[in-house]
């Protein structure tokens, strides 16, 4: 994912994060290797029984509303968004919970602003 290489605060906030996670936007699904904060892989190329520890899942509604430069509230986090049952977050949520900020921060990148910290 662009913007988490350069963005030293979120790598370390992340640190300590060593995971493959599937993040699905509507129909299109992304394979995310994360290790100690750095996305190393981003691919839409899924081996079959690709083993991950989470998914997080929401349609692509849920997904353009999250990353709107002011979200409205309920749209504006993953939480939220789950709480709303737009999004749903699956498997072992270890991991998820004990990252929680980091993987907010990470998945609201591609909101206007995100990259450069606002």
């Amino acid at each position: 994912m662009r913007g988490v290489a350069g963005n030293a605060r979120l790598v370390w906030r992340g640190r300590t994060l060593n995971a493959d996670g599937l993040v699905v936007i509507g129909a299109t699904r992304h394979l995310l290797r994360i290790e100690a904060g750095r996305v190393v892989a981003c691919t839409r190329e899924i081996p079959l029984l690709a083993a991950t520890r989470f998914t997080i899942r929401g349609s692509a509604a849920a997904w353009s509303a999250l990353w709107q430069p002011l979200p409205a509230p309920g749209w504006h986090d993953l939480l939220a968004l789950t709480k709303r049952g737009e999004m749903a977050i699956e498997g072992d949520t270890q991991p998820v919970m004990a990252h929680l900020q980091y993987l907010k921060d990470l998945l609201a990148l591609p909101r206007a602003g995100a990259a450069d910290g606002r």
